[in-house]
């Protein structure tokens, strides 16, 4: 690891991106104005991430020694670093500003290496291309370049890298050319500083912190634009249709489109169900229950519209609450699964019939279809809840008891409270314990 590059701003970066799961959500399956093509933009984003943090925490500064061929090789290993995470950068610049239009920073710029080489100036990126082909990615297939007054394009190739006979953190390669006026004109000795080529990354690194604030200017102008766009919304319809057409907006949102999915699914399967598969004390419990849960779609809508999910009290009401229900928790959480998988499920099945016969749930409950049971669940906690509301339980502030077998006064006391254990050294009584 080099200490000027710090993993931390990839971290930070990381963060940032994975922040509200805006980025996720609104570049999975991008399609810009002009072309309506969808295209999964979030994998190249990933790739970004997980190759900057690769790079940022791998790279190392070579080594000199006395070994020419391995100096070579760690300096080829080195630059072939620096360009991965060059295009790390460029990529995710690329890919946030498909939406941003932002062009990222320092594409022309030349401050680092002032390159001018086969008779024109490079910029430093471009010549950075350059240095890492001599310097062993295309060593020995070099690239063609096309040079003023040939006819054809020339290629070059190069030597060994050298650095055992500069001072400094020099590198160097001779450049040879399949066209020997090319080769007299414009190859000869290349030389690169290590110390340069960190500054060179370290500038494009340190341009995450502008992408962040290009993803908080996103996120802030797509989430008003959202809000600015009314939902369309139809009290007449029946509740079902009513979810149905919010969930569908919510997707096409983006923004929303995850929020409470599951919950919602579940609300528009309940609402479907025709209550006459409960027997008569079952079916008036449940249609009390989907009578509270039609509090759900104000409560959604207002969500969905204002791309506000802090409003999360309605859906408490999906919550196991009573206390019959929580304490036969493990057996009523298998249920329940055995009942979303729609009875494909051996443990769900021992665990319902343990329910059945401990009269928790009804005998008939075998053989309702999933939706029905999970209904069913949902609708005999809440109403045991309503009727018995769990106790608040008491405070239990534990006991104190001092621990010494050796000296007087104690020199270490242990804490019971609510069952974890802490010591602290003793001082002159024990009125002061918190």
């Amino acid at each position: 690891m080099i200490p000027e590059l710090d993993p931390s701003l990839a971290n930070k970066f990381r963060n940032k991106v994975n922040e509200h799961n805006f980025i996720r959500l609104y570049f999975a399956e991008y399609a810009d104005e002009v072309n309506r093509e969808e295209k999964d933009v979030w994998s190249k984003i990933c790739s970004c991430m997980d190759w900057l943090n690769v790079t940022v925490e791998g790279i190392e500064k070579p080594i000199k020694s006395k070994h020419q061929n391995m100096d070579s090789l760690h300096f080829a290993h080195f630059l072939t670093t620096v360009d991965m995470m060059l295009e790390a950068i460029k990529n995710a610049w690329l890919s946030i500003n498909l939406a941003t239009k932002h062009k990222r920073p320092y594409i022309k710029d030349r401050s680092i290496f002032h390159a001018c080489e086969f008779g024109r100036s490079y910029s430093d990126e471009a010549y950075f291309k350059e240095i890492r082909a001599w310097f062993g990615i295309h060593s020995v297939n070099g690239n063609e370049v096309k040079l003023h007054g040939f006819d054809k394009d020339v290629r070059f190739f190069s030597s060994w890298s050298m650095s055992r006979f500069f001072d400094d953190d020099t590198y160097a390669v001779l450049l040879y050319s399949n066209d020997r006026k090319a080769e007299q004109m414009f190859g000869g000795e290349k030389k690169v500083c290590v110390n340069d080529l960190i500054r060179f990354i370290l500038l494009r690194y340190k341009s995450l912190n502008q992408l962040m604030k290009d993803i908080d200017m996103l996120y802030e102008n797509v989430k008003t634009k959202t809000r600015n766009t009314p939902i369309k919304f139809d009290k007449t319809w029946p509740t079902a249709q009513q979810l149905e057409q919010l969930y569908f907006q919510a997707k096409k949102r983006k923004l929303t489109s995850e929020w409470y999915e599951e919950e919602i699914e579940d609300c528009i399967s309940f609402f479907k169900i025709d209550l006459l598969n409960f027997e008569p004390t079952e079916r008036v419990i449940v249609k009390s229950y989907l009578t509270e849960l039609e509090k759900i779609i104000p409560a959604y809508r207002d969500m969905v519209q204002n791309v506000d999910d802090t409003e999360t009290d309605s859906f408490k009401i999906f919550h196991i609450s009573s206390s019959l229900f929580s304490d036969r928790h493990y057996d009523i959480s298998k249920t329940l699964e055995y009942a979303i998988k729609d009875g494909d499920y051996l443990s769900g099945e021992i665990s319902l019939r343990i329910l059945i016969e401990d009269k928790i749930l009804p005998d008939y409950s075998m053989q309702l279809s999933g939706d029905c049971l999970q209904l069913l669940i949902y609708a005999l906690d809440y109403d045991h809840y309503i009727k018995e509301p769990p106790k608040k339980k008491k405070e239990n502030h534990g006991d104190i008891h001092i621990i010494d077998d050796i000296s007087f006064p104690p020199e270490e006391i242990i804490i019971h409270i609510n069952g974890k254990v802490t010591k602290k050294p003793y001082k002159d009584g024990i009125d002061d314990i918190d």
